[in-house]
């Protein structure tokens, strides 16, 4: 039975990420009365193809963890993130999409006394309202989802300021907690729910653990009290194992496949490449994971291309982990939050505990991400894993720093649209280039004058339908910054 449901709710979301509604507040197809087990998966699923689908593609191709090959993503590894571009994620899986499914899960369960929904859906929320600000900064919410309203219906949302919306993100985690530890809700998230069965304890280490990250994005506004905040939530009880990820673990089945598979094998699919910064920076560690990020050219080789170009169609195209059905979807892990603790212990002067997480995260990706793969012939190099961890995981206070920790965060966090926000935090006048040190990509001239891409654009249709409200949330190039950017 959760196969067949997980079928349908998977192809719907692949349906809708190629829709463009049009407007924010406006979704013809939204299934407003259906029950909260139809609801919570469909969002589930569209939250998911969103964030691993064009955002962690085109995030992919800015950080340069890929290259563009062929087609648009040429034009975006060369800095050419348009507004229209920007339409797909905004008018497809987001507003329309997974957040107006939650805003009805949210607004059925106060009406069905069901906190236990409510809190779920609080924390998908959450998770989709951080990324728009991480991608958009200012964007609307409080006046978002009310086209349908019967009293008082709002087409025009106003936008809100990006670091008022983390406020928002910061109390719906707050409330999902306490809705989670309700002892009693008429209904309860089971089979449907698609991250975790309904298994509450976990939800709320998941929340602890979006908490800690949106503590952490705030690194150059408020070092010192967003590592404090960071690892007060950390220690309150995040996830604490890899087998506690919040992810959805898609399956082989006809219309179940993750986002990525799908990408990868359709007729997009042969416009990514590894990026040379990537493999290179793989290769001189010699990091055992890059036969399963990595594909080897038809010459057995690992080779990268060029951020920008010129495009080398024979370089390496995304390996065995992520070009398989079943590829996980994450929404965050154990091993982002063991990098959060230890950047966040490093600014605290805490080099011991700092040390210890950098440690175990880097370990924690070796074992996850070198797991055999029967289907590609991968097995797990042991002596190779373990010469790795004896180079790069065995730091100690005196050893540890902040360019080790990113460095080896930006390589767990492979594909992961959360890369591209750690390493924007990274430029500074001491660090121009992040951490790792990149250099603006080829071919991008035209489109930045010499500059990194630091948002995404409105989307075209924002502009055209709420042109006001676009207007009034100030400069929206993607060169500005986000308000948590310096």
């Amino acid at each position: 039975m959760k196969r067949k449901i997980f079928s349908l709710i998977a192809a719907t979301a692949l349906s809708m990420s190629a829709c463009d509604f049009g407007n924010t507040n406006v979704n013809p197809n939204s299934a407003t009365d259906a029950p909260m087990n139809v609801l919570l998966p469909a969002a589930q699923a569209n939250l998911v193809y969103g964030l691993h689908g064009d955002i962690s593609q085109f995030n992919s191709l800015l950080v340069q963890h890929l290259s563009g090959a062929e087609n648009i993503y040429i034009s975006i590894g060369q800095y050419d993130l348009n507004a229209n571009v920007a339409a797909r994620v905004w008018n497809g899986n987001l507003y329309p999409g997974a957040m107006q499914d939650l805003s009805v899960v949210i607004r059925k369960s106060f009406q069905e006394n069901s906190p236990h929904y409510r809190g779920v859906s609080r924390i998908l929320m959450a998770n989709a309202l951080g990324q728009i600000v991480d991608l958009w900064n200012n964007a609307p919410y409080d006046e978002a989802f009310r086209g349908n309203d019967p009293v008082n219906p709002i087409f025009t949302p106003r936008y809100q300021p990006g670091a008022v919306l983390y406020d928002s993100v910061n109390a719906l985690l707050n409330n999902a907690i306490n809705d989670l530890n309700s002892t009693t809700s008429f209904r309860s998230p089971g089979r449907d729910d698609l991250v975790y069965a309904g298994n509450r304890p976990n939800w709320i280490r998941a929340a602890r653990s979006l908490q800690a990250r949106y503590a952490n994005h705030l690194s150059k506004v408020d070092p010192q009290g967003s590592a404090q905040r960071a690892l007060a939530a950390i220690d309150a009880g995040a996830i604490t194992s890899n087998a506690q990820d919040a992810r959805i673990v898609f399956g082989t089945a006809v219309n179940t496949p993750s986002p990525w598979f799908a990408a990868l094998n359709s007729s997009f699919g042969n416009g990514f490449r590894l990026s040379t910064f990537m493999v290179n920076l793989m290769q001189s560690r010699q990091d055992p994971r890059l036969p399963f990020y990595a594909r080897t050219t038809a010459a057995g080789t690992f080779v990268g291309s060029p951020a920008g170009g010129p495009q080398n169609l024979n370089a390496s195209l995304p390996g065995p982990y992520f070009n398989r059905p079943e590829t996980p979807a994450n929404l965050i892990t154990y091993v982002e939050v063991k990098f959060i603790e230890a950047e966040a212990a490093l600014r605290l002067g805490n080099r011991e505990r700092a040390a210890a997480a950098h440690n175990e995260a880097v370990r924690a990706s070796i074992a996850k991400m070198t797991a055999p793969i029967a289907t590609a012939g991968l097995t797990t190099n042991t002596a190779a894993n373990n010469a790795y961890i004896a180079t790069y995981a065995s730091e100690t206070a005196a050893s540890i720093s902040l360019e080790k920790i990113m460095t080896e965060k930006y390589i767990a966090l492979f594909l992961d649209p959360e890369a591209w926000t750690d390493w924007r935090r990274m430029i500074t006048a001491q660090t121009p280039g992040g951490i790792p040190a990149l250099t603006i990509a080829n071919n991008s001239q035209t489109f930045t004058q010499g500059r990194f891409p630091r948002r995404w654009p409105y989307p075209i249709t924002e502009v055209q339908t709420n042109g006001a409200s676009v207007a009034a949330a100030g400069p929206a190039s993607i060169t500005d910054l986000v308000f948590w950017d310096r």
